[in-house]
């Protein structure tokens, strides 16, 4: 039978909230209430995870869309249906709609917020299975949120956070083919040259993928500027990519190529063959 302390005293030790003499009635409760240490280090886990993410400043702009998108996840939390993943597809819309990145990261730390308490004010029922159950679901729809923000920073007219969601993508751990396509297609349209080389530095850490190998390799004769054609030529010696051969012989015939270019790739290729 589950023990019928307070779990909401749990949280405020784990905040530092309680006085010296509730601590230790707690701490002397948990001493002898195995229930209780188990959801206590179940609370724990999540405040770790809510650390992950980023303490921006809330829009005024964003509070009306974010409490018509809290109403609406506590109507669905009274069906039977699956709360986490309808609520986390309506974030994608919401923040597809938002012209600032600023949305996205305000949105994303009161999405966790609203996950983790209502994970907080939940009874005691559970067995340490089900407690694990939830902290991996939680770790998911975060690595979701990260997705979605990196991929609406991306759209961002300003190239410092198109640089800024490239970044992100060290802090996703399943890497997917719609980050993969993204990442290809600013490699090969972005207009800014250093957005363009960190998205290459990028791709290559990803070079695991057979996608990102294949999308590296059509990409060599895209690529208009110097510091990106020795960039990528480098990187396929690197890689040790033998398809990237003809690409590169391509690249050779283009009669406005850089001389000092076109020097670093016939030695590319020669360190290829």
């Amino acid at each position: 039978m589950s023990c019928a302390f307070d779990k909401e005293q749990l949280s405020l030790l784990i905040t530092g909230s309680l006085s010296e003499h509730e601590r230790e009635e707690i701490e002397t409760h948990l001493a002898g209430c195995a229930d209780c240490r188990m959801e206590l280090k179940a609370y724990r886990k999540l405040w770790l995870l809510m650390e992950e993410v980023p303490e921006p400043a809330i829009p005024n702009t964003m509070r009306t869309g974010f409490h018509s998108m809290l109403a609406g996840y506590k109507d669905e939390m009274k069906a039977p249906a699956k709360p986490f993943s309808s609520f986390i597809s309506k974030m994608g819309n919401f923040i597809q709609l938002q012209p600032r990145p600023g949305f996205a990261f305000s949105f994303i730390l009161l999405a966790v917020g609203l996950i983790a308490g209502w994970f907080l004010s939940r009874p005691a029922q559970q067995s340490a299975i089900a407690y694990n159950r939830q902290i991996d679901s939680l770790s998911s729809q975060v690595s979701e949120m990260k997705q979605m923000m990196m991929l609406s920073l991306l759209e961002n007219p300003s190239a410092s956070q198109r640089i800024q969601a490239v970044g992100y993508t060290d802090e996703i751990s399943n890497v997917n083919k719609k980050i993969i396509d993204a990442l290809l297609s600013t490699l090969n349209e972005d207009p800014n040259v250093n957005v363009r080389l960190i998205t290459l530095e990028a791709l290559a850490k990803l070079s695991n993928s057979p996608s990102v190998r294949e999308g590296l390799v059509k990409s060599i004769t895209q690529q208009d500027s110097p510091l990106l054609q020795s960039a990528i030529a480098d990187i396929m010696v690197k890689l040790q990519e033998k398809r990237s051969i003809q690409s590169l012989k391509q690249l050779l015939n283009k009669k406005d190529l850089n001389e000092m270019v076109r020097l670093k790739i016939e030695q590319s290729i020669h360190k290829l063959t």
